[in-house]
């Protein structure tokens, strides 16, 4: 799952990473609220969820929810999530993302 930016040149940017990973991800989803998409990798309902340029109060209480679950929560740079990024998957398939976004240029959506 993801989320896109309310600035048409920014969706632009993102649009462009996902036509890059397509081919490495089974399907992209959009739902809404990031909170709910955190939610979402937390109960299994999505295998994992991305986004960048998100506030605090935008991923704080679903990324609780996922990390709780057992789901890994952070960057692109192995930090806490933060305006930049938001990434959230189980241990299995967070490193395998994080390394598919990151060769997509995904920081700079």
């Amino acid at each position: 799952a993801t989320g896109f930016s309310y600035e048409p040149d920014r969706r632009q940017r993102q649009a462009a990473v996902l036509g890059k990973i397509i081919g490495s991800v089974r399907d992209i989803r959009r739902m809404g609220a990031a909170s709910v998409d955190l939610c979402s990798v937390a109960c299994g309902r999505v295998d994992a969820y991305y986004e960048r340029g998100l506030q605090p109060w935008d991923h704080a209480a679903g990324a609780l929810i996922a990390t709780e679950a057992g789901a890994l929560v952070g960057n692109l740079t192995g930090g806490a999530p933060e305006f930049e990024f938001c990434l959230a998957a189980p241990a299995a398939l967070f490193n395998g993302l994080r390394s598919l976004l990151v060769d997509a240029d995904a920081a700079n959506a």
